[in-house]
């Protein structure tokens, strides 16, 4: 392996080289002979000068594969929020329905106010497709369920995936692998 190849190969493969005055972390940075960034011609002549010493073969260590896998948990967890907080529709009679942390949270009071002994005998509820349903308090206190259970099973769907990716993220032996498993 040529220096030059042995360089670019260390510097590629190395996390959090290079600290950039307009960030708070280092960040991964190839330099190449033939960079045409300013940055990167003054890596790549500061390491073939030897300022920083030896480039020494790059080694990946038990701490790298747990902090490379510790981000990826942390996407995996931020995924799983945001897949919870979209909404999305469900069937119930015969209609498709929004359900979504906001429509059950819209859809909520109704049913409080449906319980109670001054509340109306019907009222109208938009579908998906916004047209409006006129439902009795029975019906929209069986829609709320409906569509709390919904969520429930929607969610369990996603905390499956999730539990599947982070046993497939724990699977991962090399840094490559960890560092390239996409999150979805």
């Amino acid at each position: 392996m040529k220096k030059e190849q042995m360089v670019v190969s260390a510097i590629a493969s190395t996390p959090h080289d290079v600290f950039f005055d307009d960030r708070d972390q280092a960040v991964p940075y190839t330099a190449t002979a033939d960079d045409v960034a300013s940055t990167g011609q003054q890596i790549w002549q500061e390491l073939q000068s030897g300022k920083w010493g030896e480039i020494a073969p790059f080694t990946v260590t038990p701490e790298m594969l747990e902090a490379a896998r510790e981000a990826r948990r942390q996407e995996i967890e931020a995924w799983r929020t945001e897949q919870e907080a979209k909404p999305f529709t469900f069937e119930w009679n015969g209609r498709i329905w929004n359900a979504g942390p906001d429509s059950l949270g819209r859809l909520s009071p109704v049913v409080m106010l449906a319980k109670s002994v001054t509340a109306q005998t019907h009222m109208a509820w938009s579908d998906a497709d916004n047209q409006q349903v006129k439902l009795s308090m029975p019906e929209l206190e069986e829609l709320a369920a409906a569509m709390v259970q919904a969520q429930v099973d929607r969610n369990d769907e996603i905390y499956r995936r999730q539990r599947e990716m982070k046993e497939e993220l724990n699977n991962l032996e090399d840094l490559h692998s960890i560092r390239a498993f996409d999150v979805e």
